[in-house]
């Protein structure tokens, strides 16, 4: 009996030390709540070029305004007509939205399409004649996009007559002169004093020529001291690199060492061969400096610079501050910025100078090269037309007293059309007193 006790009592107390199962009464259920904690250490702002995208037929081209800067996001349209013939009387005209995309915030971008309307009225259209560039080939106007481009269907036409206007305008400081035909040959003697003496009536008193071929030696220059007229001298950088104006250089030494050096108000080492990709900064940079040391030593103390878009010197400061030129030249052009207009051309280029002096410490800067086409595709707001033209070096002129380089004397139809079929279409000399 005192056995079974023992055992009760001991089973007893194992019982008590066995924990009991928990018994869950209720399950409270909630929505996940999720904390974030944001820290704001700093804001970059970027500022890039604009880039345009135009969408046409279910194809889209990228083009990238190296030239110009981008300031504010903005969306354009324009219209773009393909001729696609069914027949001898119908054209298809598409059109398409273009959308620039700037950088500096939320970039944006907006494509829209319509469908194809049908004319009955025939639309004509004429190309220039292809020809080859002359030996040394001067530039375009400014650096062209990569992508394919599309043809303009603006009628064209085929002499290098300007376009019609008042003569109204007070002659600029400088304008461009290239002594080649519609074909791209060289001038004959006669043609090219011919031009010097009109170019000098309109009270024009300063030339900017891109190359040293077609008589530039032995009729150009010494024409313009006779009749008074001072040069800005170019050296043209090509493709080949920095070394293809070498024997330039070594005739330009020659005639001065022999006629003198007062023809020329400045001499330029290249021609936006930066930006076309002929040439890294640093190359360009490098050769500055070597024929400055060159054309000191033969006698030159004159000054001494170069020309390029807005960017190049922004992205490469030292091209202006390192290379030793007497000051920056800039070359600028209101019609590749799509949000702009013609009539805003003078205070466009303003500003786009102002940042090249902001880029360079405050080195003086000069517009070396700047105009508006008129023929060739629309560009956003900037639609290239007699018109706008004159718009465009009325205003270039208000803003700048005329302190400035226009692009060009005529039209030449010895360029490539480019991208936009303007290239050919610069010839202002109509347009001034």
């Amino acid at each position: 009996m005192l056995t079974n006790y023992l055992l009760l009592a001991l089973l007893l107390k194992a019982s008590n030390a066995i924990p009991l199962p928990k018994v869950i009464t209720r399950v409270h259920t909630a929505e996940a709540v999720t904390v974030t904690d944001t820290y704001t250490t700093g804001t970059t702002t970027v500022q890039l070029p604009a880039v345009e995208v135009l969408v046409s037929n279910g194809a889209t081209y990228t083009y990238t305004l190296s030239d110009q800067l981008a300031t504010t996001a903005y969306t354009y349209t324009t219209t773009y007509s393909n001729p696609e013939t069914t027949n001898n009387d119908v054209l298809t005209s598409v059109q398409v939205d273009v959308v620039t995309v700037t950088a500096g915030g939320a970039n944006t971008q907006q494509t829209t399409t319509t469908s194809p309307t049908t004319t009955s009225t025939p639309t004509t259209t004429s190309t220039p004649e292809t020809t080859s560039s002359p030996a040394t080939t001067p530039p375009t106007t400014t650096a062209s996009p990569s992508t394919t481009s599309i043809s303009s269907t603006s009628t064209q036409a085929t002499t290098s007559a300007t376009s019609s206007s008042s003569g109204a305008i007070s002659a600029p400081d400088a304008i461009v002169y290239s002594p080649y035909t519609d074909s791209g040959a060289c001038k004959d003697s006669g043609t090219i004093q011919s031009d010097l003496d009109y170019i000098k009536g309109k009270g024009i008193n300063k030339l900017r020529i891109y190359g040293c071929d077609c008589g530039n030696w032995d009729t150009i220059l010494p024409y313009c001291v006779k009749i008074g007229l001072t040069v800005n001298q170019g050296f043209w950088i090509s493709s080949a690199g920095v070394d293809s104006i070498n024997d330039d250089i070594t005739d330009f030494i020659s005639y001065g060492q022999a006629s003198g050096w007062d023809v020329f108000d400045v001499v330029t080492v290249g021609n936006e061969a930066v930006s076309a990709g002929y040439v890294s900064a640093s190359q360009l940079l490098a050769k500055i400096k070597a024929v400055k040391t060159q054309l000191n030593d033969a006698g030159y103390s004159g000054d001494l610079t170069t020309s390029e878009p807005p960017n190049s010197f922004i992205d490469n400061p030292s091209l202006c501050t390192d290379s030793g030129i007497a000051w920056v030249g800039v070359n600028s052009h209101s019609y590749f910025d799509s949000s702009e207009t013609a009539g805003n051309s003078g205070p466009f280029i303003i500003a786009q100078k102002q940042l090249v002096i902001d880029a360079c410490n405050g080195m003086s800067a000069y517009i070396t090269e700047t105009g508006y086409p008129s023929q060739g595709d629309a560009n956003g707001s900037q639609v290239p037309s007699a018109e706008n033209q004159e718009a465009a070096i009325k205003s270039i002129i208000s803003s700048t007293g005329g302190d400035c380089t226009i692009l060009t004397t005529y039209n030449d139809f010895w360029k490539d059309p480019g991208p936009y079929g303007i290239e050919q279409y610069f010839g202002t000399i109509t347009l001034f007193e």
